[in-house]
């Protein structure tokens, strides 16, 4: 009571709280502390700042636009949703047999082979030709070869060897050792008596 016989005014004032809290200050105030916490932690970080996603302002329009969309659909499926026409299933079973019976099996295309008078001309034409090509270098094939085989007879005619024939006319006892023979006689006779496989075994 010494303090009020001191100060007599002070002791007279009204006893009240001069300090005003906010309503339900001490229910959050956790939370609160919490988040200015979390916030210092991220300014002491030495990489300070916000990261923006790569090409986040080039698809930034066509996100918002793509988002407004979305909500529109959305609106609209809650406010109506999906319909049927009216008698959609009543007349379901028609519809589908008027469909089916209706269609027609598809036409087949013919192709002509020979579209005209002409084209037949002009391939047997074609046809002709080609075979009298193939029978003419057949035969001038054919030609050549009888030319190559004539060619190597004579030649090989020409490499006998006189002994040998005076040796082969001994043996078949149509000429001496001491006859003389021209060379046309020896070559007539070689042809008429001897083939080609026989000289070239000789030989």
């Amino acid at each position: 009571m010494e303090w009020e016989r001191e100060a007599p005014h002070l002791a007279s004032l009204p006893r009240t709280m001069p300090y005003s809290v906010p309503d339900k200050y001490f229910n959050d105030l956790q939370t609160r502390i919490n988040q200015s916490v979390f916030v210092a932690d991220l300014m002491q970080k030495e990489n300070q700042g916000f990261t923006v996603p790569q090409n986040y302002f080039e698809d930034l329009g066509k996100q918002i636009e793509s988002r407004i969309a979305i909500d529109q659909i959305n609106t609209l499926v809650k406010n109506d949703g999906f319909k049927t026409p009216a008698n959609y299933f009543d007349k379901l079973q028609a519809d589908i047999l008027s469909k089916t019976t209706a269609t027609k099996a598809p036409k087949t295309k013919v192709f002509r082979l020979w579209q005209t008078d002409l084209m037949k001309y002009a391939s047997a034409a074609c046809f002709i030709l080609l075979a009298a090509s193939g029978l003419y270098l057949n035969e001038q094939h054919s030609l050549k070869q009888i030319q190559k085989t004539e060619f190597a007879d004579e030649q090989m005619l020409y490499d006998i060897d006189e002994n040998v024939i005076f040796e082969h006319l001994e043996e078949n006892q149509t000429v001496t050792n001491n006859s003389s023979a021209s060379e046309t006689e020896m070559e007539n006779y070689i042809l008429d008596n001897f083939s080609s496989n026989d000289l070239s075994n000789n030989l």
